[in-house]
């Protein structure tokens, strides 16, 4: 029971979570096509992004494990190696969120498999567009 408690204390900060796994491939996808990648993460009253290449650069600096992020293998992620990023890291890019309505849904597929899953109506993020813009990396004149 000690050892469960002391796991999930493990980090005491909401993050970003770039699966391991994806880490090559989005780096092969920008070397390709020379485009610039992004992650957000959304919270129920805020939501952080990140530039991959800021990513890049947390992750390759070890002072930064422990501190910025952990590697961390976890249920809640199909056991998948995920790289926990604090979101404070990030830039706040919306300031509150509305949430949407969210109602369960049963589909019965052919030979009377059934398919349960969420759907989501409406909900509303305000954003901060002058961070949006930083992030991507616009200029006030092209948005």
């Amino acid at each position: 029971m000690k050892g469960a408690i002391k796991e999930i204390q493990k980090r005491n900060y909401l993050s970003i979570t770039p699966k391991v796994e994806d880490i090559k491939v989005v780096y092969k996808w920008i070397e390709t096509f020379n485009v610039p990648h992004f992650y957000f993460q959304v919270f129920f009253d805020k939501v952080y992004g990140i530039s991959f290449e800021q990513i890049l650069s947390i992750i390759a600096d070890s002072d930064n494990d422990g501190v910025i992020f952990s590697v961390e293998k976890d249920s809640k992620n199909q056991n998948k190696t995920t790289i926990k990023i604090n979101s404070k890291t990030g830039i706040q890019i919306a300031y509150k969120i509305d949430e949407p309505k969210h109602k369960s849904i049963r589909k019965e597929m052919n030979r009377g498999r059934l398919l349960f899953y969420v759907t989501f109506e409406g909900g509303t993020a305000y954003l901060d567009v002058d961070n949006l813009r930083k992030i991507l990396q616009i200029s006030k004149t092209k948005f």
